[in-house]
């Protein structure tokens, strides 16, 4: 019988493997954080105020590509070069320009969600987007570095500030707005932004002029888009045309399900610099040995998140119908535990207009999956994640053929067969 062992031949592989372990740990933190926060909120407000609520929440993360004109994976990939590819004022400039830009899409979109502008809960969205740009652009600069403490952490420090504030408000029996739910996030952000200038996130950008070209930094923010309207742009495509008490129940099944893929994106974002100096010659099938650990670990958070979600549901004023929509969605998500790390080799290797193209590709093919769910399923748009679990699949093995020479799903059977 073979007996289990950790890989560790070469010196510093433990190093990588306990670093691995302590961004599991970092993101488990984050998960049961953010679920806390959400089940508390879900349990404090009214649905439709709930829903209202993941609404301005999907405005700040599209409008946060925008503000930052997608330079994070330009920052990431720069931020070790030498000499810098990235300076204070690529900082200064992405963020004069993203930032008005993006407070036109937000005001926008909400616009087009029937949502107010100008009034209280839009002006700290924009104070908040600001915070926010700047926290992403100074720590995807830190990953390229090899800093990703802080990156994988950030959210759940924004979470618990947010269940601090929602505890206490709960506890003193304040009626919590929208307004009220904002204002506290804004308060994470400022928590997050103080964190950033610590030692521990590395060095910070250099002084000097802007070293981006614009032109890179236009293709990044149309693949950026591409993107959140891949893995983030649901809820407000299903807010267009669905209630808001089924936005809830979608934002919670939603967040229950990503929960696995993050988990293993936070242990791949630990490994930017070896992925970096991936090429097809030294690409071997040891290093796939990634994604399928990543499909196992993925296995297993679900089966705790399913039993989550069961014990959770009934105590929730939408738990019911938001366990209904994680048993549809959860197959894809599964299927993102293994393709994400494809998506991030890719993504640090593969040059801006490629990605684009590609990119476009998948846009077209999600939406049109919407047009035929909502064409034959109507009031259950979440049943198109069963077309996207197979066409997700099928893109990213083959691009990874097309780039790396291989299919990954092939190599990882074809060894597992000959152990």
């Amino acid at each position: 019988m073979k007996h289990f062992s950790l890989p560790l031949p070469l010196p510093g592989a433990r190093m990588a493997w306990l670093s691995g372990l302590g961004a599991l740990a970092s993101r488990l933190y984050v998960y049961l954080s953010g679920f806390l926060a959400i089940f508390l909120m879900a349990a404090s407000v009214s649905p439709a105020r709930f829903g209202e609520y993941s609404v301005y929440q999907s405005v700040m993360e599209v409008a946060l590509v925008v503000a930052t004109l997608g330079s994070s994976l330009l920052f990431s990939r720069n931020a070790a070069s030498v000499p810098p590819g990235v300076t204070r004022g690529d900082v200064v400039r992405t963020l004069s320009i993203g930032l008005p830009l993006a407070t036109v899409l937000a005001t926008v979109i909400l616009t087009v969600q029937r949502l107010p502008v100008g009034d209280a809960p839009f002006a700290i969205l924009v104070v908040t987007l600001a915070v926010f740009a700047f926290n992403s652009l100074r720590l995807s600069f830190s990953r390229g570095l090899g800093h990703a403490g802080l990156l994988n952490l950030e959210a759940g420090i924004r979470s618990t500030v947010l269940v601090a504030g929602v505890g206490v408000c709960a506890a003193v029996h304040f009626d919590l707005g929208v307004a009220h739910l904002l204002l506290i996030n804004l308060i994470a952000v400022v928590v997050v932004c103080l964190a950033v200038g610590l030692p521990a996130n590395g060095q910070a950008p250099p002084m000097g002029r802007a070293a981006l070209g614009l032109a890179s930094q236009a293709g990044a923010t149309v693949y950026s888009l591409l993107m959140f309207l891949l893995r983030k742009s649901d809820l407000l495509i299903v807010a267009s045309f669905m209630p808001l008490s089924y936005v809830g129940a979608f934002k919670l099944a939603f967040l229950l399900a990503e929960a696995p893929s993050q988990f293993v994106q936070a242990f791949l974002v630990t490994k930017t610099p070896a992925m970096l100096e991936t090429e097809a010659s030294n690409f071997t099938a040891a290093k796939l040995r990634l994604a399928r650990h990543s499909f196992l670990l993925g296995c297993g958070l679900f089966v705790g998140l399913a039993a989550l979600i069961s014990v959770a549901a009934p105590l929730l004023k939408l738990g019911n119908e938001a366990r209904t929509i994680f048993l549809c969605i959860a197959p894809y998500f599964l299927l993102r535990t293994y393709t994400i790390h494809h998506e991030m080799v890719l993504s640090l290797k593969t040059s801006m207009g490629s990605l684009g193209q590609w990119a476009l590709l998948e846009v077209a093919l999600r939406l049109a999956s919407y047009v035929v769910v909502a064409s034959l399923f109507p009031g259950k748009p979440h049943y198109v994640f069963f077309i996207a679990c197979l066409s997700d699949f099928a893109l990213y093995e083959t691009r990874m053929r097309l780039h790396f020479g291989f299919f990954p799903i092939a190599r990882l059977l074809a060894r597992r067969q000959a152990s």
